[in-house]
């Protein structure tokens, strides 16, 4: 089966480079064309076993644009908990601590107030499982960038180190080998958009989630 995963579309939070975490700031309208591009890459594919989106809104909202309208949620899905950095703008972030910000990105710092990358990873992992378990085809998770790094981690020990950021509406397959015990996986696309100035979007480097 192909496991794929889609992060949601630019929202106006991530146009201002402020930080969401579990705060719930609609698409803005790039974020609405980008799922809108997205759209193409199911319309020539057979619809999916299942769809499981994150419970937040701005992922349910990709999803309906996707096509997949009815999809089930899924709260563990949601982006990481990002404690007393919710709603903070990254900039203000690195003037109090120059590195605070871009440790967090490398997996090397937990917000204050916020969850680990260890309790995160636990929580995606239960529910890509239960995806994985459930699915009679190929799968769809309409999520976060933070859960697609964890999939990737979890899946093919990607350490967030390893990755670049992920672009909004960027989509992610696995494919995964369900005939053994525990099931295992290859990467076969990786930040996938369908439009090359997605790649170029401001604050790449440091992409908000």
């Amino acid at each position: 089966m192909r496991l794929i995963l889609v992060r949601h579309g630019e929202t106006v939070w991530n146009a201002e480079r402020r930080l969401q975490g579990h705060a719930d700031a609609p698409l803005s309208e790039r974020g609405q064309e980008q799922a809108r591009r997205a759209a193409a890459f199911f319309a020539a594919e057979p619809p999916p076993g299942l769809v499981v989106t994150s419970d937040l809104g701005r992922a349910r909202r990709t999803a309906e644009i996707l096509g997949f309208t009815g999809a089930e949620t899924d709260p563990r899905l949601r982006e990481m908990d990002l404690g007393e950095w919710t709603g903070r703008y990254i900039s203000d972030i690195e003037a109090e601590d120059r590195y605070a910000y871009r440790d967090w990105r490398l997996g090397r710092l937990t917000p204050p107030g916020g969850e680990t990358w260890e309790a995160f990873r636990a929580r995606v992992g239960a529910a890509i499982s239960d995806v994985i378990a459930r699915a009679q085809d190929d799968a769809v998770i309409v999520t976060h960038e933070g859960v697609v790094r964890a999939a990737c981690d979890l899946l093919v020990g990607l350490a967030p180190a390893s990755l670049a950021p992920l672009s909004p509406c960027a989509i992610t397959v696995f494919a995964v080998n369900r005939t053994v015990s525990p099931a295992t996986a290859r990467l076969l696309t990786f930040n996938y958009v369908s439009s090359p100035a997605d790649l170029k979007s401001r604050g790449l480097d440091h992409a908000p989630v």
